[in-house]
């Protein structure tokens, strides 16, 4: 009868290689939240620029047509194209950010399971 017993002794070792792994699964979709909340930041911020250079176009819009003479249209222009400008290197920027927060997650060393991480 005790032959039985050691014919699998060995049964509930995948689950505890299971349990070994649990906490780099969980580290893994932690930084899946973190990635998808850095990338909301940076759509939220996308969007805002966008609307903001839309207003700034609309306003340009009316005052163009409002003006009395060209050079006051070519100032009005000249104040967009600078906004749209400016708005334009503040998409640059947070893109770096996003890019650089993104390879910073992704360089970052993953736990090892308990098993390896003893230097015995």
């Amino acid at each position: 009868m005790s032959e039985n017993v050691t014919l699998f002794p060995n049964i509930l070792q995948p689950a505890a290689a299971l349990k070994a792994y649990a906490p780099i699964a969980v580290k893994f979709w932690e930084n899946q939240e973190t990635a998808l909340e850095d990338l909301k930041e940076f759509a939220d911020g996308w969007f805002a620029r966008r609307h903001e250079g839309m207003q700034a176009a609309l306003e340009a819009a009316k005052h163009i047509g409002d003006a009395e003479t060209p050079s006051d249209m070519l100032r009005e222009y000249q104040d967009l194209l600078k906004r749209e400008m400016e708005l334009f290197a503040e998409d640059g920027k947070a893109y770096q950010q996003q890019v650089l927060r993104a390879g910073a997650h992704l360089s970052a060393p993953p736990e090892a399971p308990p098993d390896e991480r003893r230097t015995g």
